[in-house]
């Protein structure tokens, strides 16, 4: 599935996500926590969440900005649970 990632400052841009099972969804769920609630901050789970949905490299993780990252991240989120919501 490719999702439009759209944030702010930056020139939309479509990224390939792989689909998501149960299990997979309780991971970027656990993520998601740590994403929204880490004191140390929110990069190293944006990275995981982005490592879990793609197939593309660390290199190529490390081209994307930080609010790449982010919004790649997020938008993650949103695609699967509104999934979930439509069914």
């Amino acid at each position: 599935m490719k999702l439009d990632i759209k944030v702010e400052g930056v020139k939309p841009f479509k990224i390939e996500v792989k689909e998501f099972n149960l299990q997979d969804r309780k991971e970027l769920n656990k993520l998601l926590y740590k994403f929204f609630n880490n004191k140390e901050g929110m990069f190293d789970p944006a990275v995981d969440i982005v490592r879990m949905a793609t197939e593309l490299s660390d290199s190529e993780i490390n081209e994307f900005s930080n609010d790449e990252i982010f919004g790649i991240s997020i938008e993650v989120s949103n695609y699967v649970n509104k999934k979930k919501v439509k069914k």
